[in-house]
């Protein structure tokens, strides 16, 4: 990759806000931001550790960014925290769009919370980022951060409205029981979206209304229902059988006025724990027609925001170790951390995320190709 080239994928920072005062500057916002981003990819978990990454690299930084010294751990501190969050996520969000190419028709997109659990130990509730993942893409499309995990739900409105930026028309998103909400349903609806929600207590008459719904076909031995069925079977590293039950949203749930649905689903599973099956069972509201192998796909697919986002970070990138929480200091680390994890997945080499980081650190070439994806065209 050619210093050219390096200088446009460093420019796509080029427009973040600088709210400091500009006279006396040491360091210019982008610098500041592509020297951490590119840490962050190379095994930097820290802001020391992002002083002594790009000392070990200046010259390498020198080919594609001007500056005289390189700055301290304080100043990528300072910085970094009063960074606007908005903005930041803004710029990552531009990129994504570029990434996936604008429209995400018939994908999966699921949104979940994580906890930065490093940030408990100074808020009482720690700081929440609520994730959205792309199935079909590998990568994290929004992440944005509250306080506390039942503040997730008042933060649900702008994440939409990050979808509505996306085009999201024929995909489906799958949220966990605190976003099953109306207003929710109602925001996927006008965005031409499929949902999969899960539907548990928080939902009281609604939950029993769907529940009676099933147990009444089952009382009736399943016959003069319009019930479907699809069962799959895993052994690969545990005995797990899963049926998916589906039923048309019947007039009975017209009175509860959820926008959009149009079937529920059960979902029954099994799995041997210490030589003991154990059962679970559990209902989701569906904004599709009654499709069993359809409702199971979306319901398994949203554990990859789990196992491919939130499990890496935690193991790749040390996310719940890290007690930055100063001003936007631990959102901008986080997003920092997305933004590597999806430049990594996008250039698509093999092999542990945690690896690939180690790989980076040592290795220009593959650094190169890494910053690289962030240029919308390369030549």
């Amino acid at each position: 990759m050619s210093d050219e080239q390096l200088k446009l994928a460093a420019a796509i920072f080029a427009d973040l806000p600088d709210h400091r005062h500009h006279r006396g500057l040491n360091h210019s916002l982008v610098n500041i931001v592509v020297m951490a981003l590119c840490a962050v990819m190379s095994g930097a978990d820290t802001f020391p550790e992002i002083q002594t990454f790009v000392q070990s690299k200046r010259e390498w930084f020198r080919r594609f960014l001007t500056f005289r010294r390189v700055p301290d751990h304080e100043t990528f501190r300072r910085v970094l925290s009063k960074l606007d969050p908005i903005a930041f996520q803004s710029s990552a969000l531009d990129w994504v769009k570029q990434a996936v190419g604008g429209k995400l028709e018939g994908d999966i997109l699921s949104i979940d919370g994580k906890r930065l659990r490093g940030t408990s130990a100074h808020e009482v509730q720690g700081i929440h980022m609520v994730n959205v993942w792309t199935a079909r893409h590998g990568l994290c499309l929004s992440a944005q951060a509250v306080k506390g995990k039942q503040n997730e739900l008042s933060t649900l409105p702008s994440v939409l409205d990050t979808l509505a930026y996306l085009d999201v028309a024929g995909c489906i998103v799958t949220i966990d029981a605190m976003g099953t909400q109306r207003t929710v349903a109602k925001k996927l609806v006008a965005l031409q979206a499929q949902y999969v929600l899960a539907l548990k207590g928080n939902q009281d008459t609604l939950f029993e209304d769907v529940q009676e719904m099933f147990d009444d076909a089952a009382r009736r031995l399943f016959a003069d229902t319009a019930l479907l069925g699809v069962s799959t079977w895993d052994d690969r590293r545990r005995d797990e059988r899963r049926t998916c039950w589906v039923l048309p949203a019947s007039p009975d749930l017209d009175d509860h006025e959820w926008p959009g649905l149009q079937s529920v689903a059960l979902i029954e599973s099994s799995r041997v724990v210490k030589g003991k099956r154990v059962s679970q069972r559990r209902l989701f509201l569906c904004s599709f027609a009654a499709d069993p192998l359809t409702a199971l796909h979306a319901v398994r697919t949203h554990w990859q925001v789990e196992n491919s986002l939130h499990w890496v970070l935690d193991v790749a990138f040390a996310e719940d170790a890290n007690v930055t929480v100063a001003d936007h200091g631990a959102e901008n680390l986080a997003v920092l951390r997305r933004w590597a994890l999806n430049l990594m997945r996008q250039e698509g080499s093999v092999g542990a995320i945690n690896k690939n980081r180690k790989r980076a650190g040592w290795d220009d070439l593959y650094r190169d190709r890494l910053l690289q994806q962030l240029s919308p065209d390369p030549t």
